[in-house]
């Protein structure tokens, strides 16, 4: 398998990350918020959402030779393909709930899951906005079956509309709702409309937050980042002595800076100078993972971050085919709890946007499943200072939400 991304693979983490700058740091406020509290069957599906992010990230970044940054949101991917699930039967059910690892859990149990994280994740910290929103757009005279649009609207407050796709004006109505949902930072997921699209069910993931300890602007220079053994960039670089939750080995440097009230994180997983992300990608899962934040331990450190914004896309149909599901985008898929017979699948497109300053980060995912009938090291500084992986996530179950790569902090994407 190839390795991920080399140049910025370290933001697996959406808490409370902490700051850089000397005496001059510059505190949250603390305070509010609830706590998410889940049942021991629903932190055993936290357990299987990180396991899905994980292999996720690792499929697109060994099909990726782009050497392009890669940021995704696997847990927006699980909300959209979940409420797919819920129209789908037989076989067809079957695949989509082993390439999503839904497997061991029944429907009622994903979507009350779902449910919860749509409804609690925005409630946990009064100075981190959240928003979880979720769509179903269906052809105008299409006979979509009620109850798949009642138990989406139930469960994941799925706003639910009939559009004239032949309507030149109807790309532009989905992706306003886009638009809106994700704050400008997403403005489109549909280009153009085929003939035979009968649905489209969109999940958008919006975040942002402060740091719990800004970094000093003034602490910021443009430094050389090493994207790889033989070339370099020149990039801005933050700086700052601040409270981190850290963990190192032979292989890497692992540490947590907390966002406001602790309740998100961003972790970045650092390979050590003689090690390349190509050297510790194959290694990484969920198991891996959870055993690097079983480990993290609370430390007062100096440490070097880039500032980076960029924008990935990406068409996860090859990815979830390799995890079993290419069932669902033939003409022998079964989405009859959807509506009529000789419905697929035909791209489940991705979009994501993240932008990390002194002040805190944000970020934001759309994905889209179009349906359509079927035809025929310690003690020193933490200097970032090369390619490295990175989330975000809630802090008390450790889910995850967003994961991506850097590899050249300089580099934008495009939507």
């Amino acid at each position: 398998m190839k390795s991920l991304p080399h140049l910025f693979i370290s933001a697996l983490l959406i808490g409370g990350l902490l700051s850089c700058g000397k005496s001059s740091l510059k505190k949250a406020g603390s305070g509010g918020g609830k706590t998410l509290v889940l049942s021991a069957v629903e932190q055993q599906k936290v357990v299987t959402d990180n396991a899905f992010t994980f292999k996720l990230l690792k499929n697109i970044a060994a099909n990726d030779s782009s050497g392009d940054n890669i940021f995704i949101s696997p847990l927006s991917v699980s909300f959209a393909m979940a409420m797919t699930s819920n129209g789908s039967g037989g076989q067809t059910l079957a695949a989509i709930r082993n390439a999503m690892d839904f497997n061991g859990f029944s429907q009622e149990v994903l979507n009350s899951y779902y449910n919860k994280l749509l409804t609690d994740l925005p409630e946990l910290d009064p100075n981190t906005t959240i928003n979880i929103a979720n769509s179903i757009w269906y052809k105008q005279g299409f006979d979509v079956l009620p109850q798949f649009l009642s138990t989406n609207s139930t469960y994941y407050n799925a706003q639910t509309a009939a559009l004239d796709f032949s309507s030149a004006t109807a790309p532009q109505t989905i992706n306003s709702w886009v638009n809106t949902q994700t704050n400008g930072k997403i403005t489109s997921i549909v280009s153009q409309i085929p003939s035979n699209a009968v649905m489209y069910l969109i999940n958008a993931l919006y975040f942002k937050s402060t740091w719990k300890e800004s970094f000093d602007p003034s602490q910021t220079k443009t430094q050389s980042f090493y994207v790889n053994a033989s070339s370099t960039v020149q990039a801005s670089l933050m700086s700052a002595t601040v409270d981190i939750n850290s963990y190192y080995d032979n292989d890497v440097t692992v540490f947590e800076m907390p966002y406001s009230n602790s309740k998100y994180s961003m972790v970045i997983v650092l390979p050590q100078y003689d090690k390349t992300l190509a050297d510790i990608s194959p290694a990484l899962d969920s198991a891996k993972w959870a055993g690097w934040m079983a480990a993290l331990h609370p430390l007062k450190q100096a440490i070097t971050i880039p500032k980076f914004t960029f924008s990935y896309g990406v068409t996860l149909n090859d990815a979830l085919t390799a995890f079993g599901m290419g069932v669902a985008f033939g003409d022998g898929a079964n989405f009859t709890g959807i509506g009529p017979q000789g419905l697929e699948i035909s791209q489940v497109k991705h979009k994501a946007f993240i932008a990390v300053d002194e002040s805190g980060t944000e970020a934001a995912a759309v994905t889209s499943v179009g349906v359509v009938t079927s035809i025929a090291e310690q003690g020193g500084n933490y200097i970032v200072n090369r390619p490295f992986i990175f989330a975000i996530r809630e802090m008390n179950t450790g889910l995850v939400l967003f994961t991506g790569v850097v590899n050249n902090p300089l580099l934008t994407g495009s939507n």
